[in-house]
């Protein structure tokens, strides 16, 4: 009966042991990959000049030129008023030039 539980236990530990192996080359294998794509592929940012038409509005433009990089559109309204040194959002008028940032992904190969 010994023999028996030592048989069922070195069994069990065998497996766990396969298990937590695998698991660990599985892991170890998709977050290289992820990290090569990573190095390959990066996202820059850029920056143009627009001339603000009649009836823009900086969600106007924000619509045409933000990228997922930013976590929402007043995040991006609010870096164009920053840069641009306007007092507020509202603060456009047609003819005006605006510098607006914006993200490429660039392949570094």
């Amino acid at each position: 009966m010994n023999k028996l539980f030592n048989f069922i236990s070195d069994k069990k530990i065998a497996i766990i042991i396969t298990i937590i192996t695998i698991s660990i080359l599985y892991v170890s294998v998709t977050h290289m990959d992820a990290a090569e794509a990573d190095a390959t592929n990066a996202s820059t940012k850029f920056y143009t000049c627009i001339t603000v038409e009649s009836g823009d509005s900086l969600w106007d433009i924000a619509e045409e030129y933000k990228t997922d990089e930013y976590t929402s559109t007043q995040e991006y309204i609010d870096e164009v008023v920053s840069i641009n040194n306007l007092k507020d959002e509202s603060s456009i008028v047609s003819g005006t030039d605006l510098l607006v940032p914006y993200y490429k992904v660039t392949d570094l190969k």
